[in-house]
């Protein structure tokens, strides 16, 4: 017995160590209530590029070595997918070999740098040795990240007051600077010659790794986005029904459905329990459409989403969907999202589909309903590429300068080119920023139209200039509709970048931006949308 209890103690310390090792996490006690300790956290736990000391410090304020922060940057490059480790290497500094600690971390940055036009890995640490113990400085990390990071939304002027225009990384530290990566002091010096500590560098290599998240283009404004709709993740019998009908077909319909719902949800039909399931659903929704049951819409639902048909079938049975929608008034809110979810997938004809969104158009009193069914017009010409019917009806949206009432009050009857377009007309809406044509920032300074006398953010496109104003237009008027506000402007810059219009669709995402920036929403999910809209921004301004 003395044994069996022996055993049992020791499967316990070893479930228990087994635990604590799955879901472990470093803490140092002397990073707590650190100005950087979020930072450090990321950097060792979500990223685990650092590692602490032995004795469960990080020494935050002590300095990083060249060797120690290359290899960190190296790390979260191999994990972003923007380096190679290599093994082989001329890099041909005196004091570092294979026996180095580093080697391996640092001839992979040396390559890597092979591939950067501007500068190499020798402009940055040149001489014939490397000296991997030295302690890095500020401007030797600044060059080393700014290879990973390319793209910065603003074009401020540099106000750095140490870095002159001479400085051979210039260019870089400018970069750097308007992306939010480095930071100079409060007297706006940046002191590149200062080492850097543990702490930055924690803090830079998680502004690296956003920075690199951020400006991989295919992550944003990849598909359209829906207006939530309460019960359009339920499956509906598309009509009201009286679930004690006596009318034969009736009964059939809602035990078909019921059935496929059920087994849909992992339910398990016993041997004695088939009586009380249809076991043959799909053909039973098949007989009830060529038998002439009113249902079509909710026949042909079922049939599409369990049978196994071609598309071709599919398309067919969809644009009879379209045609029962036309026909009825007694569909839920609900319901019409399922059904031009699933027939927006295939190919139906544009008379059809416009005259069924029309129709639910005319029987809603739901903001939300009436959202997606502009979003879903929308989806309709992206799927089928007539950029020229998006450009009409995008422009005429754009007009309504953000009024969410007048959006939703949709328009019908437009035809490709009904009306004049011209995406370069900024005559409509109320910008955050100033915006000056056919410009650029040195011009504009020789006669300036207004004084640019406080930080203002400013950006250069390739035919316009952007002057953050010192007071920003009122959202008072978005109070009640943020939510609708937040989808439609993913939609609206979705389909502006569809169609080409990149310059538009960067001006209206920034002006978005700013204004979502002051919606409730935004205090409680700050990081995701500053990154969605930080991605938006880059992809739209390349």
């Amino acid at each position: 017995m003395r044994k069996f209890n022996k055993l049992l103690l020791l499967i316990f310390i070893f479930s228990v160590f087994s635990v604590q090792t799955a879901f472990a996490k470093t803490v140092y006690y002397d990073t707590y209530n650190h100005w950087a300790e979020s930072d450090i956290d990321f950097a060792s736990n979500t990223l685990k590029v650092f590692k602490g000391y032995g004795d469960f410090t990080f020494k935050p304020e002590n300095n990083i070595t060249r060797a120690e922060f290359i290899t960190i940057l190296s790390k979260t490059g191999y994990r972003q997918n923007q380096m190679n480790e290599v093994y082989r290497s001329d890099m041909n500094y005196a004091d570092m070999s294979s026996s180095h600690w580093s080697y391996t971390f640092v001839i992979s940055m040396y390559e890597h740098f092979k591939g950067n036009g501007d500068y190499s890995f020798k402009d940055i640490f040149p001489g014939n040795n490397f000296y991997p113990d030295k302690a890095v400085t500020r401007e030797e990390a600044a060059a080393l990240i700014a290879v990973f990071c390319s793209d910065s939304i603003y074009d401020n002027p540099l106000n750095l007051t140490d870095v002159s225009t001479n400085n051979k990384f210039y260019d870089e530290i400018k970069r750097l600077s308007n992306a939010g990566i480095i930071v100079g002091y409060t007297n706006n010096t940046f002191r590149g010659s200062n080492n850097i500590t543990r702490a930055e560098s924690a803090a830079l290599i998680k502004r690296v790794y956003l920075d690199i998240k951020t400006s991989d283009a295919s992550k944003y404004l990849t598909k359209l986005e829906f207006m939530p709709v309460k019960g359009e993740d339920m499956y509906s019998y598309f009509g009201t029904y009286n679930l004690n009908t006596t009318n034969a077909n009736d009964k059939k319909f809602i035990k078909a459905k019921d059935t496929l719902e059920y087994v849909s949800f992992g339910g398990y039909i016993f041997p004695e329990d088939s009586h009380l399931y249809d076991l043959n659903a799909v053909e039973t929704m098949a007989a009830l459409r060529l038998g002439g049951y009113y249902n079509v819409a909710g026949t042909n639902f079922y049939m599409m989403t369990f049978g196994g048909y071609t598309d071709s079938e599919k398309a067919q049975f969809a644009n009879e969907i379209l045609i029962n929608i036309m026909a009825r008034n007694d569909f839920k809110d609900s319901e019409l999202m399922q059904l031009f979810t699933t027939v927006s997938k295939y190919d139906v004809k544009e008379t059809l589909y416009m005259g069924a969104l029309e129709k639910w158009y005319s029987l809603t009193a739901n903001d939300n309903a009436k959202a997606n069914i502009l979003f879903f017009r929308y989806a309709y010409y992206i799927k089928n590429n007539n950029k020229e019917m998006l450009k009409t009806l995008i422009y005429d949206d754009l007009k309504k300068a953000n009024d969410i009432p007048s959006l939703l009050d949709i328009h019908w009857g437009f035809t490709a080119g009904s009306t004049p377009v011209d995406f370069r007309n900024y005559s409509f809406g109320k910008y955050s920023f100033s915006l000056y044509k056919d410009t650029t920032l040195y011009r504009y300074s020789l006669n300036p139209l207004v004084t640019i006398n406080y930080n203002a953010k400013i950006v250069e496109l390739v035919n316009l200039l952007l002057v953050e104003k010192a007071e920003k237009p009122s959202t008072a008027s978005l109070t009640d509709y943020q939510s609708i506000f937040s989808k439609y402007s993913a939609n609206r810059l979705y389909v502006l970048n569809f169609i080409g219009e990149k310059e538009r669709a960067f001006v209206e995402g920034i002006n978005d931006y700013e204004i979502i920036k002051t919606f409730a929403a935004y205090k409680t999910n700050k990081s995701l949308i500053d990154d969605t809209y930080t991605g938006i921004l880059k992809k739209v301004k390349e």
